[in-house]
Order: C-alpha cells, then structure tokens, then sequence
C-alpha cells in the first residue's frame, strides 16, 4: 500500500528529541454484487457497492529506539449506510516486537482463506465458519527471521489467542489457538493455514475447528500470466450449530492489474444453493 506523507517534523536540535511524522494511506472498492436469493444488504438480487478504508498513523522515534505510534481507521461502505465506524489503536515498538492497545483483530484473524471476487463473494466465510472469535484490545508481535509470532487479549472479556507464523517464500503456514468464554459460550478454536507459492502458481488449505461446532476448511488456488491471475476456491462446513451446518461452496475468478495499485476483479460461485457474483475495482493509495 503506497503511503502519501501528510506531514513530517524531524526535531534535530539536540539529543533526546524526538523525528516525527504522520502518514495516511487506505484502500477502497466499488463495483456490483449478485445474490439469486437476494442480497443482505439490499431487498434485491443486484445492487451496487463500495467499501473504504483509511488510516492515518502518527508515529515518533526516541534516541534510545523505540518507535512510538498511533493509529486510527476510518471506515464506510454500503451496507452500513449512515452508521459508518472508525477504531483507534496505540503502540510501541523496539527490539521486543511491537505492543498494541485499542481495538484490535485477535491474531487467528490474521490467518484464512483467500476469496473470489473484487470484494468478496463469501468463500471464505464458509471456510472459516467453524472457528469462532471473539475480541482483543491488547496485542504482542514479534518477527525473527522467517518466523512471526503473536498473542491476543482482551482485558475484558474472556478472550485469548496466540499465533505463530512462518514465511520462506515459496512455503508459507500459520497455526494459531483462541478462547472464547462470555458465560453461555465456551469456546476453543484450533486453526491451520499451509500455503505454497512459486512459479506464478500460489495455493492454500485452511482448516479451523472448534469445540462443540465441528471443522470447516478450505482450498484456494491462483494462476498468474501477465497482467491477469485467475483463481478458484472451494470450501465446506461441517459443523453443526453455527450459520452453515454441512453447507459447501465454490468459485472462480479472475483479476486485472490496471496499474498503480488498481486492479479490475470480478468472480463466481455458488453458496450452497445460492448463485453469487460481482464485479469490480479496487485500489490502493
């Protein structure tokens, strides 16, 4: 994501000053959604969308290393109309990874299933519809080498998660564990992504299973020529008391890179019984 500098004061008047910046990038979406059933967000089987996203991220270095930060999001899309959201984080970093405060995705949430479509048609959901996540205000991560590693709280709830990842390129997995507990909830959820990518080929397997809601899983592939990369994805859910009891659900696709950040996508598929579809543009800044 390309960042655009807002502003930048470097204090460089003696020690113990502090170089300063702050930054704003995002991304956004527009396009067309289809549902034979009809749509969640429309009394309809097509309708438009559009979906943005955009950080602005202040951060400061100390002479002693550490690097200071905060963040805020601002959010809208279609479905949400006039109640639009925006979320805050602050953070520090050194040479003990990063700690995070604010509201923050638990570390499993780092870890699915690759969709179709310029947005989303919802592959992945029924791929990850097992595993069942709650919240985080406190995040620890820290990478050495190929490997990353994280761990989630919330300090208020009965919420936990920690996660560990590994990258060598070509090969890639992450394997992470999360507990959930709100009194009538009591939930574990064990989740693994293995990933291969070489060659303009790239493939992914996720499987997440829970206690008392079964396994749902995943496989994603793409292929890369020029411009284009055209992709599939299947998924299944066999669990049995949450949104997709023994629902399956397949895809394809196929993206064009416009330049500068921008791609044209659009995909197809089926949700169960459920014929699904969009296309559109996304793009970065």
């Amino acid at each position: 994501m390309k960042n655009v500098l807002l502003a930048t004061t470097a204090l460089v008047f003696s020690a113990g000053f502090a170089a300063a910046e702050v930054t704003m990038s995002g991304e956004a979406n527009m396009g067309f959604k289809y549902s034979e059933f009809g749509l969640d967000y429309a009394d309809q089987k097509t309708a438009g969308w559009y979906s943005i996203e955009l950080d602005i991220i202040g951060t400061m270095a100390t002479d002693t290393g550490l690097t200071f930060g905060a963040s805020v999001t601002l959010e809208s899309d279609y479905e949400d109309g006039d109640n639009q959201g925006y979320s805050g984080v602050v953070f520090a970093s050194g040479a003990f990874g990063t700690i995070s405060v604010g509201v923050l995705d638990p570390i499993a949430d780092d870890y699915g299933l690759q969709d179709i479509g310029f947005d989303g048609i919802g592959i992945d959901d029924i791929a990850e519809d097992a595993g069942f996540l709650g919240e985080a205000d406190v995040r620890w991560d820290y990478a050495t080498g190929d490997f990353t590693f994280g761990v989630s709280v919330h300090t208020i709830y009965e919420d936990y998660g920690v996660g560990i990842g590994y990258d060598q390129g070509a090969f890639n997995f992450g394997l992470t564990y999360d507990h959930f507990e709100d009194g009538s909830n009591d939930v574990n959820t064990t989740s693994l992504l293995l990933g291969y990518e070489a060659n303009g080929f790239a493939g992914h397997i996720y499987v997440t299973d829970a206690t008392d809601n079964g396994t749902s899983y995943g496989i994603y592939g793409s292929y890369v020529t020029g411009p284009w990369l055209f992709e599939a994805a299947y998924a299944k859910a066999d669990d049995d008391s949450l949104t997709a009891p023994g629902v399956d659900a397949y895809g394809i696709g196929a993206k064009y890179e416009l330049g500068g950040g921008a791609q044209l996508a659009g995909g197809i598929g089926a949700i169960d019984s459920d014929t699904v579809a969009d296309l559109g543009v996304t793009f970065s800044f």
